[in-house]
């Protein structure tokens, strides 16, 4: 439903005044289909989108835990999202590559497992050392994210 999405913020005033700012030219032009199913949808049924957030919890905890048993990860567990953003600089050292899209690439052709690298999501800021990878688990089920996620274990550990 690209497009489709409506949302909302709640926040100190100030706060408030710059995400306005922003939102003028944004948020405009919401299609009123979308708007008209806001105002039921708020006060409506929440078993349908209760059970999605629930499958979603057991796929990033099955993740996480994967992930915090490799050896040169350091990952935290996020409180929302579908993305985990994992620090593999240990990875990046023990292996000897200096590039992440080297380990990115040699990944996918070793384990079949892809994942993007903190260089799709903009800039490094400025004395950024650390090396992530981003990996999205909502469209997986449990056991294929165990599955894969040990296969990337065996990669990035040899």
């Amino acid at each position: 439903m690209t497009g489709w999405r409506l949302g909302a913020a709640i926040g100190p005033k100030p706060v408030i005044d710059v995400i306005n700012k922003f939102n003028t030219n944004i948020e405009s032009c919401s299609p009123h289909f979308v708007q008209r199913a806001m105002v039921d949808a708020i006060p409506g049924d929440t078993t349908g989108p209760d059970a999605i957030v629930e499958t979603l919890m057991e796929r990033r905890d099955a993740a996480v835990a994967a992930l915090q048993a490799i050896d040169g990860v350091i990952i935290a567990k996020p409180n929302s999202a579908f993305y985990l953003f994992p620090n593999v600089t240990g990875v990046m050292e023990r292996k000897g590559y200096t590039d992440i899209n080297q380990l990115m690439t040699e990944a996918l052709h070793k384990t079949d497992v892809s994942f993007c690298t903190r260089k799709h999501f903009g800039r490094p800021v400025p004395g950024e050392t650390g090396h992530y990878i981003r990996l999205a688990y909502s469209g997986i089920d449990v056991p294929a994210i165990q599955a894969g996620l040990a296969r990337l274990k065996g990669y990035f550990e040899a």
